[in-house]
C-alpha cells in the first residue's frame, strides 16, 4: 500500500461550499477526514455516500461523490442494498447518534451482524443537535439538554447508550 499523503488545501472529494455545522461540532472534522481518505485511496469516482436524517442530511453539499438520500435511521439498509447491487462501489454513511442509536439502532445492528461491507460513521454529540439540543440516546448521566434542564436522570430516562 502506498504511503499516506498529507494534503493541505482543497481536496477533490470536497466541494467549495462552506458547511452549516455548529462551531466545535465534530461533523466538520469528520467530513475533512473522510474526504482526505477518499482522495488518498483514489476511490472518489466509485464512492457513494448514503445521506441520512439529522445534521449530516446536507452532506451532499460538501462531498464531491455520488449520494443517495435515505429515510430517518435507514441509511445502513439503503447502503446494504446499494452494495449488494453494485459490489464494486465503496459505500458509506455519516449518521448522528440519534439517527443511528435511536430510530436506526436495529438497522445498524443487523448490518453489523451480517458483516455488510459498508462503512457507518457515527457522530456522537450526545444531543439531537439539528432539532434544538434535546436528550439523545448517548446523553450522559447528569448532562443538561433542552429536555433535561436539571441533567439526565438515569432512574427516570434510563442509562445512556455507550456509542
Amino acid at each position: 500500500m502506498e504511503e499516506y499523503r498529507k494534503k493541505l488545501g482543497k481536496l477533490e472529494a470536497l466541494t467549495d461550499k462552506p458547511t452549516h455545522y455548529c462551531q466545535g461540532c465534530e461533523h466538520g472534522e469528520l467530513t475533512r477526514l473522510i474526504a482526505s481518505a477518499i482522495e488518498n485511496l483514489g476511490i472518489r469516482e466509485r464512492t457513494v455516500m448514503v445521506d441520512s436524517v439529522g445534521c449530516s442530511v446536507l452532506a451532499f453539499d460538501y462531498f464531491n461523490v455520488d449520494h443517495i438520500q435515505s429515510p430517518h435511521g435507514r441509511a445502513p439498509a439503503i447502503a446494504t442494498g446499494l452494495k449488494r447491487v453494485r459490489p464494486d462501489l465503496v459505500v458509506y454513511t455519516v449518521q448522528g447518534d440519534g439517527d443511528t442509536l435511536a430510530i436506526g439502532l436495529l438497522e445498524v445492528m443487523y448490518a453489523a451482524i451480517r458483516g455488510e461491507p459498508i462503512s457507518v460513521f457515527l457522530v456522537n454529540n450526545a444531543i439531537y443537535g439539528m432539532t434544538g439540543g434535546q436528550m439523545a440516546p448517548t446523553t450522559m448521566q447528569g448532562q443538561v439538554t433542552t429536555t433535561t434542564p436539571y441533567g439526565r436522570d438515569v432512574e427516570f430516562t434510563g442509562a445512556p447508550v455507550d456509542g
